[in-house]
């Protein structure tokens, strides 16, 4: 049952992760509007919880990231492939759903979305060459964020210190779970680094987000920006895994969240 909760979590966080990006009704009375992506996953973070009390992933990237960070590695160093697999499986699940339903609703979307029109945020007018290059970087970038602000919330093995070198993050199926505070400064900090990247690159850091957008507008050139998106991610992987916090450092991170 355990996998299970993480496949229909992770299919609710996808669901809305997507929707968001796609069906933004345009609006001159809603002030908000440019916020949503990133409100949607700020609130995702906040309230969607697994019996264990830990938020989903909401996207294959942020997934792949973790296991990179060894999140979904345990003490004996073990990966859970099952729970990887599972979450991999619920966020298509979510995916397929709101593709599905975007494109049987596709005529309304244009018409009255922000996909459509030159102020939605992730609508890149300028040269496709550049725009993929920006996903590349923007996807990256928010991969290296994700991993390095999730860590500390995983907590350490044990008190003693191992080999600087080697990371003792707790595993997510093996850490306890997040205080309310610790979870709002993330969810905080994920939302805001997510907005950042969008507005300034006019990214969506999200290969699913982009095939769908691509195939709403009629057009198929998008396979030069997921690559690179993947390029991007592959890249974070790297650093993430290299680059890991000690658990001297995580310790004592850890310690300054308690307090």
């Amino acid at each position: 049952m355990e996998r299970v909760q993480h496949i229909l979590l992770e299919m609710m966080a996808s669901v809305l992760v997507i929707y968001s990006s796609v069906f933004i009704p345009e609006s001159e009375s809603d002030h908000l509007k440019q916020y949503v992506g990133s409100i949607t996953i700020f609130a995702i973070l906040v309230t969607l919880k697994d019996a264990l009390y830990f938020f989903p992933d909401c996207t294959p990237m942020t997934t792949i990231v973790l296991w990179a960070a060894s999140a979904y590695t345990n003490e004996d160093k073990k990966t859970d492939w099952y729970d990887i697999a599972c979450r991999l499986f619920g966020q298509g699940l979510g995916y397929g759903v709101v593709f599905v339903l975007a494109m049987a609703n596709k005529d309304v979307i244009l018409a009255e979305s922000l996909i459509a029109t030159t102020h939605n945020s992730t609508l890149y007018a300028g040269l496709e060459n550049v725009h993929a290059v920006n996903e590349g970087l923007g996807t990256m970038i928010e991969c290296v964020c994700v991993a390095f602000a999730t860590l500390p919330l995983m907590g350490v093995y044990s008190a003693t210190y191992n080999n600087d070198g080697d990371s003792s993050a707790r595993s997510k199926l093996e850490a306890a779970a997040p205080s309310n505070k610790q979870v709002f400064y993330y969810a905080l900090s994920i939302s805001m680094i997510h907005y950042a990247i969008e507005q300034l690159f006019k990214t969506t850091m999200n290969p699913l987000v982009t095939v769908l957008q691509y195939y709403l507008r009629g057009d198929s050139s998008f396979i030069f920006p997921v690559g690179l998106q993947f390029l991007g991610l592959i890249v974070a992987c790297v650093y993430v895994y290299i680059f890991q916090p000690t658990q001297r450092t995580l310790k004592y991170v850890n310690h300054g969240n308690a307090s």
